[in-house]
């Protein structure tokens, strides 16, 4: 009898110790499940925006100084304008690099400043002296390469890239900034940078570096994930070496005045409130 039993017994003393060693615990299952949520936050949270932009720029920069002396030798009266808004175009591409901070990069393309127009100017500054129909031309172009960067403070993007809510951000950034500065042949005669008239003067170039400082909103609004987004911003910008060559390395650039070392700086400094749309995406 004992001897029967004896098989039972052992079969019976391998399951007790097989179960366990095969069965889960709780914690073996807890700890599985949040290594496969792990392994699903390894997937980056990108995104991409395009925006336009409205800035107020100082009344009192050197170009409108620049305008106002131009106007007081080209008749008719008046016929140069002032920079003081700008509106530029960006595009940006960025990513979350914590749960509640993101990293962008982005270009700005702005649209162009100043006055293109013909007519009949009477000059008082030589040799330009009476011009008919002339093309009196002072366009300003920037574009601008940036970076910055976001930190989330309300309901940032979860990690399927999904915003729930309004979500608020602060941000800083820096850039570098190109100009180009179209003026009319002869322009430099209004200043004394070379004793010889230039007609034919290339476009004043300028490279500078920008800053900013923001605050923004994202809102979700139900249609191909996309966002709307609303910024303010402060942005440093100085081009303060706007200059040019002429066929003899000759410096070539503007003054506001008749003194020769007033030299104009484009000082595009200001607030800025941009309108944007934004999508983000798991990659």
């Amino acid at each position: 009898m004992f001897k029967k039993l004896i098989p039972v017994l052992v079969a019976l003393f391998a399951l007790t110790v097989a179960v366990p060693a095969f069965a889960d615990t709780e914690d073996e299952i807890i700890s599985r499940y949040l290594k496969k949520k792990e392994k699903q936050r390894k997937h980056k949270i990108y995104f991409g925006s395009l925006s336009f932009s409205y800035g107020k720029l100082s009344d009192d920069n050197d170009y409108n100084t620049f305008s106002n002396y131009a106007n007081a030798n080209i008749g008719p009266d008046n016929p140069m304008t002032g920079i003081w808004r700008s509106k530029e175009i960006s595009a940006n591409m960025g990513m979350m690099i914590t749960r509640n901070a993101s990293f962008q990069l982005g270009l700005d393309y702005w649209l162009k400043m100043g006055d293109n127009k013909t007519g009949d100017y009477d000059f008082g500054i030589s040799p330009l002296g009476t011009q008919e129909d002339f093309n009196l031309i002072s366009e300003v172009q920037v574009y601008g390469l940036t970076a910055g960067v976001d930190y989330h403070l309300l309901n940032p993007p979860d990690n399927m890239g999904i915003v729930n809510g309004f979500n608020v951000r602060v941000g800083g950034g820096g850039g570098v900034y190109f100009s180009k500065w179209e003026v009319w042949n002869g322009a430099n005669s209004f200043n004394l940078s070379t004793s010889v008239l230039e007609e034919n003067v290339d476009p004043l170039k300028s490279i500078a570096p920008g800053f900013s400082a923001w605050v923004g909103a994202d809102y979700p609004i139900g249609f191909f994930g996309l966002l709307v987004s609303a910024n303010v911003s402060y942005l440093y910008l100085n081009f303060n070496d706007v200059h040019s060559y002429n066929d003899i390395d000759e410096e070539l650039y503007l003054s506001y005045s008749s003194n020769p070392d007033d030299r104009v700086e484009l000082d595009f400094s200001g607030f800025r409130g941009k309108f944007e749309f934004k999508r983000y995406f798991k990659w």
